[in-house]
C-alpha cells in the first residue's frame, strides 16, 4: 500500500480484519519507495493514493505498469472521480476508488483487481462511456491482428493477464503488450471501455468457448 497517512493505512488494515484473504505485505509513504519495494518483492495488488511526496501519483503509477506488466494498480485516493480516474485507467489503473467509499467497497474492489478484473463505480462507468463516444472514430476489429483479437475476446470474457497466457501459451508480458497495442488501435482507454466495446458489436459472442 502507497500512502503517506499513516492512519490510513492503519484504517485499511483495521478494515481487512475480517478479509483474511486481504493482507498488507509492505507499505510505502511515497513514490520512490514503493517503486524499491516493487523491485524486491512480488505483489499481487497495489493500492496507491494520487497525493504522496514526492513523484505523484500518476507518474508512479505509470512507473509501475511500464515496470511490472500484469500488475494491479488500484487508485484509492481522497480526489473525486470526476478529478482523476478517467486520467488513472487511461494511464494503466485497473481501479479507482475515493477515501469515502466503505470498508466493504474497498475489500470487493481488492479482490476485484488482484483477481485480474476492473473495479470501477457506476459514475466512473459513466464518465467513461462519455469520453469513449467523444473519441470514437471508426472504430473496428478489422485493425487488430489475429493474436490481438484472441487477447481481446479473451479480455472481454473476464480472463485475467495471467489466465490468457496460461490460455494462450505466452508469458504475461507479451499479454500485457498485446492489450496495450488493442488499446491504441481500437483509440480505447481500459478494460471498461473494451466490454463496452465488445457488446456494441456483438463481439463478446464470438469468444472461443
Amino acid at each position: 500500500m502507497v500512502d503517506d497517512h499513516p492512519l490510513i493505512r492503519m484504517g485499511l488494515e483495521m478494515a481487512f480484519v475480517d478479509a483474511p484473504d486481504i493482507q498488507i505485505l509492505a507499505e510505502a509513504g511515497e513514490g520512490e519507495q514503493a517503486l524499491e519495494l516493487l523491485a524486491e518483492s512480488r505483489f499481487d495488488v497495489v493500492v496507491l493514493d494520487i497525493s504522496i511526496p514526492g513523484k505523484h501519483g500518476i507518474d508512479v503509477l505509470k512507473c509501475i505498469v511500464e515496470r511490472h506488466p500484469g500488475l494491479p494498480v488500484l487508485l484509492y485516493t481522497r480526489f473525486p472521480e470526476d478529478q482523476y480516474a478517467v486520467r488513472a485507467l487511461r494511464a494503466g489503473a485497473v481501479g479507482y476508488l475515493t477515501k469515502k467509499s466503505s470498508p466493504e467497497d474497498i475489500i470487493e474492489a481488492i479482490r476485484t483487481t488482484a483477481g485480474g478484473g476492473t473495479y470501477i463505480t457506476p459514475l466512473v462507468g459513466q464518465m467513461l462511456n462519455r469520453e469513449m463516444q467523444r473519441n470514437r472514430v471508426n472504430l473496428t476489429p478489422e485493425d487488430l491482428s489475429d493474436r490481438e483479437f484472441q487477447v481481446f475476446q479473451l479480455i472481454v470474457r473476464g480472463f485475467s493477464t495471467t489466465e490468457i497466457a496460461y490460455d494462450l501459451g505466452l508469458s504475461v508480458k507479451t499479454v500485457s503488450t498485446h492489450r496495450a497495442h488493442v488499446l491504441q488501435k481500437l483509440g480505447l482507454h481500459g478494460t471498461a471501455d473494451l466490454v463496452r466495446f465488445a457488446l456494441r458489436y456483438g463481439l463478446d459472442e464470438h469468444a472461443p468457448q
